[in-house]
């Protein structure tokens, strides 16, 4: 990737500051047992997701141009193997078994194996395959394949059987993560935002179409989205800490 782009920084930061502050109430709920009656609504899912869908759009678009997305995608999946580490030592039954960066690291690896394949595809064609994929395997773990509402095929339990299908996207009974991001439907959204990134590229070139708005910088913001990573992994125990220090009844 050549100069760097601002204005996803500044998306990615914005999208940082809301996910610690969704975490915030998490630990306020979860840890200090206050009452957020916003959070626990459909509000709050609408949140959750708002959260993860952009992390998650970004992460793809910034993958059709990146130098190495699968170099990237190992460091971000041992991240995800200490974050999993990390909640079996500490806090065994809020355990993290393939949380978003385990998503995130394996999407890029993947993307990467995949990318002379990928490339090949028309972006438009792309986005409205990607968006088609994960609209029908939005349910997978839930044992269907269909649509908002209209479950239309149920899936073999044969599929739900280990740890590995769990990976896949189909976690079999007993299986428990508080943070859960399978292949499959998530990776399908990832390649939305790949594909978003690739209708914006100069033909042969490889830049940018509309340049101006991609290099809006916004100060602070802009260097928390360019520190992304190692915020995340920071984050929660900063706030488990803080929360346990100075909220009433939390310790």
């Amino acid at each position: 990737m050549g100069k760097r782009l601002h204005t996803i920084d500044s998306i990615r930061g914005i999208t940082l500051i809301s996910m610690i502050l969704y975490h915030l109430c998490w630990d306020l709920v979860y840890i200090a047992g206050i009452r957020l009656d916003f959070y626990m609504s459909y509000k709050g899912f609408l949140w959750q997701q708002s959260i993860c869908w952009s992390f998650i759009l970004i992460s793809g678009f910034c993958v059709a141009i990146s130098n190495h997305p699968i170099k990237r995608g190992l460091i971000v999946s041992l991240c995800g193997l200490v974050i999993t580490a990390a909640t079996y030592i500490v806090v065994p039954e809020d355990i993290v078994i393939f949380g978003v960066l385990t998503l995130h690291g394996s999407a890029m690896i993947i993307s990467g194996l995949l990318l002379p394949v990928l490339e090949k595809i028309h972006p438009g064609v792309l986005l409205i395959f990607s968006a088609f994929c994960f609209t029908i395997t939005k349910s997978i773990s839930y044992g269907y394949i269909g649509f908002p509402g209209a479950n239309v095929i149920k899936l073999p339990e044969e599929y739900y059987a280990n740890y590995l299908t769990a990976f896949l996207g189909f976690p079999f009974k007993g299986f428990y993560s508080t943070d859960y991001f399978a292949i499959i439907p998530w990776i399908f959204l990832f390649w939305c935002g790949f594909a978003l990134c690739r209708l914006l590229k100069r033909p042969k070139k490889g830049t940018l179409l509309l340049k101006r708005p991609f290099y809006i910088r916004i100060p602070g913001i802009s260097f928390i989205g360019k520190h992304s990573l190692i915020i995340y992994m920071l984050h929660q125990p900063v706030l488990y800490a803080l929360v346990m220090l100075f909220v009433p009844g939390a310790a």
